[in-house]
């Protein structure tokens, strides 16, 4: 799977930022890419634990939602997968190939 080499990547940026502290948390933005993201955050997880045990344990990943077309009545509506229906007619998305982005930002929770 592709997450591991995600993985790789997320851990060498991180790690090139300095250490983690408790007040500092990783938040990855993903975007497309996939249908099931919950397969995809416990895959990636997964990869993260055995590369960098304290980047994985201070992930947050958000998943981005993205404009889809509706099959049904035309109009364009935002959502995560590509399977959730258009909430003005519950008509389904347009398949199109939503190319994978994920987005790393460091969040300092200043007390």
């Amino acid at each position: 799977m592709h997450e591991a080499g995600l993985a790789a990547a997320i851990a060498d940026a991180v790690q090139r930022a300095g250490p983690l502290d408790g007040a500092t948390r990783v938040r990855l933005l993903v975007t497309g890419g996939h249908d099931d993201p919950e397969a995809f955050d416990d895959a990636l997880r997964l990869h993260l634990h055995g590369q960098a045990p304290d980047v994985a344990s201070a992930v947050d990943i958000v998943h981005v939602a993205v404009e889809r077309l509706c099959l049904g009545c035309g109009g364009a509506f935002d959502a995560v997968r590509s399977d959730e229906p258009c909430p003005g007619c519950g008509g389904s998305a347009m398949p199109l190939p939503v190319p994978e982005r994920v987005d790393v930002e460091l969040v300092r929770n200043v007390q």
